[in-house]
């Protein structure tokens, strides 16, 4: 698995987190704040473009009334699988 890979993964599991202790919704700023919290920090824009790979998969999509990020529906049901 390469770097980069990696490092989604790790967001894309940060994400999954902040979502099921709120309301679903994921601001990237969470993201940041989990990740720094864990001395693992990602730089804001570096983020950003992990959630648009991680949303052309079809991971999560973009909640535009919020500006937040939400696990797709299909996600959800395989982390509970």
């Amino acid at each position: 698995m390469s770097i980069d890979s990696r490092r989604i993964e790790k967001v894309f599991s940060v994400m999954q987190t902040v979502a099921e202790s709120g309301d679903g919704l994921v601001h990237v700023g969470a993201i940041a704040d989990a990740l720094r919290a864990e001395n693992s920090p990602i730089p804001a824009w570096q983020l950003r473009a992990d959630c648009t790979t991680l949303s052309d998969a079809g991971r999560i999509s973009l909640d535009a009334a919020s500006g937040a990020w939400q696990i797709t529906k299909s996600q959800q049901e395989q982390g509970a699988a």
